[in-house]
């Protein structure tokens, strides 16, 4: 009767973890979330202008519009033309498919090569350096490629360690199996054994997984702050700098309209880049990994050894310095810093999370103040359409924290 209903248990928390991880993205599905940030940034590119312009429409130059937009439609069409990719990998042969590419290729280089040239003739060398500065700031970052993660093995958690933090993954058989009669353990044991049965091979493996997500996390941060600026840069700072000098317009609203859409687009981005899906497998790792802190020197302690898996409130020595542990379960180097940040960041698995939920709650506290003190129908216009993506953004993070939070994980 007890295994029966722990069974039933564990089948409404498997499937609340399925929906959870479900969830777990602002919009799950690729095209369909970069077609959100593409309808996005171009209603703030449309209330820019409008900003600057008012009812002067016609001064608005075509050619101008058309190469940002281009800029700003890369992501989607670089995603749509990788769905398509894939399908003609299935119908076409290779030849067919590397002249679809050069096809798609060309038809984008014509698009910004006819802008460009019309500018041209209308501006000045030293303002179409702006155009083009972001460029060499991405391949200072990400170097010439149009996939920042080409190789996703090289990032990706290895396939071993995912066995041990996957949600599909885990072992089931340890929680209702009347032979090792675990159905009467305390919950306490319970958490014990179930989180052993999680843990890698050796001390060696768990600092390799640091490693290797610390590499896949900082190239997921490059992404989102290069493409968060990248937004606000051709979105509110072009159409500032390329408006005619003889136009009057209030530099602080579209400063501060700038501002909003690099905020905005940041926790868009994070949404999609660091889901808490994607956050509880660096959670689990953290607790893997574990962390020291300084002490007071203690002659009784031990010599701190890399093979050892040390437990909570072990004393070792390192350097001459005495360190005390703080995780369940530590294996990390005493002062290594990137070891340390990584476990104080990612020791609570929806803290991440939290801290976006936060920053969205200010951002939509604060733009409903702005709009409140707003006086001219283009300010009102503004952040009505800030607000109404926003709330939309603040009810997934919301809806997404409350899921998380009624899912039991094995950490």
């Amino acid at each position: 009767m007890i295994w029966g209903r722990e069974q039933g248990a564990c089948n409404k928390q498997l499937r609340q973890e399925m929906k959870a991880d479900s969830a777990s993205h602002l919009i799950r599905h690729p095209i369909k979330f970069e077609a959100f940030l593409f309808s996005y940034l171009v209603f703030a590119l449309v209330l820019q202008k409008v900003n600057i312009y008012k009812s002067n429409l016609h001064l608005i130059d075509i050619n101008l519009v058309l190469l940002t937009i281009v800029i700003l439609c890369r992501r989607l069409a670089w995603c749509a033309f990788q769905a398509l990719q894939f399908r003609w990998r299935i119908n076409d042969s290779s030849k067919s498919i590397g002249t679809k590419r050069l096809v798609v290729f060309v038809c984008a280089l014509l698009v910004l090569a006819l802008s460009v040239i019309q500018l041209i003739q209308k501006t000045s060398l030293f303002n179409l350096l702006f155009l083009f500065y972001p460029l060499l700031l991405y391949l200072s970052l990400f170097g010439f490629t149009l996939e920042p993660r080409p190789n996703r093995d090289r990032y990706d958690p290895p396939k071993k360690f995912l066995y041990h933090v996957n949600l599909a993954g885990r072992p089931r058989d340890l929680h209702f199996n009347p032979s090792n009669n675990t159905s009467t353990f305390p919950s306490e044991v319970k958490y014990t054994l179930e989180y052993a049965m999680l843990l890698p091979a050796s001390p060696d493996e768990v600092r390799c997984e640091v490693d290797t997500l610390l590499a896949d996390l900082a190239v997921r941060l490059k992404q989102l702050l290069f493409n968060s600026l990248l937004s606000a840069y051709y979105v509110g700072f072009i159409p500032m700098l390329f408006a005619d000098n003889h136009l009057y317009y209030d530099k602080w609203w579209c400063v501060e309209h700038t501002i909003f859409v690099w905020a905005n687009s940041f926790v868009i981005l994070s949404t999609h880049l660091l889901p808490p899906s994607y956050c509880q497998i660096l959670h689990r790792c953290a607790l893997h990994l574990g962390c020291w802190a300084r002490c007071t020197h203690n002659e009784k302690a031990e010599i701190w050894s890399p093979s050892k898996v040390w437990p909570v409130d072990a004393i070792v020595q390192w350097n001459g310095e005495s360190f005390k542990a703080e995780g369940p379960h530590n294996v990390a180097i005493p002062c290594d810093s990137s070891q340390e940040c990584f476990y104080l960041v990612f020791n609570s698995r929806l803290q991440v999370h939290s801290w976006l939920l936060a920053m969205e709650c200010v951002l939509v506290a604060f733009e409903i103040m702005v709009l409140l003190r707003s006086f001219f129908w283009f300010q009102i216009m503004n952040m009505s359409v800030f607000l109404s993506f926003n709330y939309f953004i603040l009810y997934k993070l919301l809806y997404n924290r409350l899921l998380y939070r009624k899912v039991t994980w094995l950490t």
